[in-house]
This record gives C-alpha cells, structure tokens and sequence, in this order.
C-alpha cells in the first residue's frame, strides 16, 4: 500500500468515526428521559401530572416525535404532560362533557418549556404560529394553555379543518370549508371546551387557553427547573 492509500485510508476512518460519534450523541439526545422526580418539581409551581389527574385521557405529545415541524423531537422520551391544577381540572370537565357524548380529548401539548419555545420559534417563527420570546412567552409556557384534538370512543381522531402545527392559512377555528363533518367536530370541541372555562385561540382552532388566566397570565416556568432537558 503506497504512503498516499494509507493516508486516504486514514483520513476516511477518522471521518467515518466522527460520523458515527456524532449520530450517537443524536441519539443519545433523543433517547434522554425525563428524571423521576420531574413531576414531584413541578408540584411546587402548582402544576399536576395530566395522566393521573384525567386517567385515559389520550396524550400524544407531538413535540416528544420527530412528527412536527422542527422534524426531530426536542421534547425528551417520557415527558411529563403537566398542566396547572385549575386549568387540568377545567380539562377533566370538558373530557367529561365529551365522554357523555361518545367523544374524547388528545392532547398533542400542554406545558412547554421555555426553551422548547425558543426552539420552535427559531424554526418556525416565519409561519406566525410560534410566539417570540422578545415580545413575550407563550401560555404554555405557564401551564393555562393546551393543543389537543377531537377523537372518538375508539381514541381515532376525528376530522377537523387541518392537523396539529399545519396549513396556517386554514387553520382559524372559523372553518370556511365545505365539509359538514368537519364543521361539526369542530363545533362539538369548542363547545365542550368553553363549557368548561376554556377559550379558544382565533388562528389555531386546536389552540385553548385556560379563561381565568387570559388578563392574568402566570409565570413561566423554565425546563430546567423541573430537570426537563429539551433537545
């Protein structure tokens, strides 16, 4: 083998290991999970664990999968679906009301950590949908605010105007479309939701944030104060 081959060969071994560190440590940052004791932190600030206050709810945290639009998880794998325990409870009464009807919650977000906002806005801050930290934090931020769907006794999700985090332009809770199915999913969540104490955010009909806190908002509460790592 001539002093060139071996050096080529070198140069593409020490490229091929740094290759395969840097998908390990993706991966290792994907599979990060949430310590045990996050949901007795987040006792502290007020916020409950949604799966135990609300037992069978759906949750289906769109953040913690690769299927959003930064297109990799920056939620870690168990991550604790916590509200405030004010808004959880106007939550378990529009489930309720729902239940009663042959119809459920998902959840797709509840709490979000503020550097999980930071995250989604830097890589969809153009479609509107993700508010700057410069002009604010959102309400999920504080743990009064939910994203979540329309599923039936079976837990299949029902048809509605567009999915989660999609098709900003038709995405208002005014639907304008043709579908009468469509129209009346929609209808049957927002009444449900407002019956309980929710209001629904104008351009994201999967949007609602808890009412009593719209002139009062709560403070954040940092990923980091709960040992929540974001990815």
């Amino acid at each position: 083998m001539t002093s060139d081959s071996w050096r080529s060969l070198r140069i593409a071994s020490t490229l091929a290991i740094i290759t395969l560190a840097a998908c390990a440590t993706k991966e290792e940052r994907r599979s990060a999970q949430v310590p045990s004791h996050s949901i007795e932190l987040a006792k502290r600030f007020d916020f409950v664990d949604v799966r135990t206050e609300i037992p069978g709810i759906a949750i289906d945290l769109r953040y913690a999968t690769p299927h959003n639009v930064v297109r990799h998880a920056i939620y870690p794998a168990r991550m604790p679906c916590l509200l405030r325990q004010e808004t959880a409870a106007k939550l378990k009464q529009a489930q309720a009301l729902l239940h009663a009807q042959g119809y459920g919650l998902r959840i797709w977000d509840a709490y979000r950590p503020p550097e999980a906002q930071e995250s989604l806005h830097r890589h969809g801050g153009n479609t509107g949908m993700f508010l700057s930290p410069k002009s604010g934090w959102s309400r999920h931020c504080g743990g009064i605010a939910v994203d979540l769907t329309l599923v039936n006794a079976q837990g299949q999700e029902q048809r509605m105007p567009t999915y989660f985090d999609q098709d900003f332009e038709h995405a208002s809770h005014h639907y304008r479309g043709s579908d009468p199915v469509v129209k009346q999913n929609l209808q049957i969540l927002k009444d449900a939701m407002k019956q309980a104490g929710f209001t629904q955010l104008e351009s994201e009909w999967w949007h609602f944030d808890d009412e009593d806190y719209i002139h009062d908002p709560q403070p954040i509460v940092y990923g980091r104060e709960l040992a929540i790592p974001v990815l």
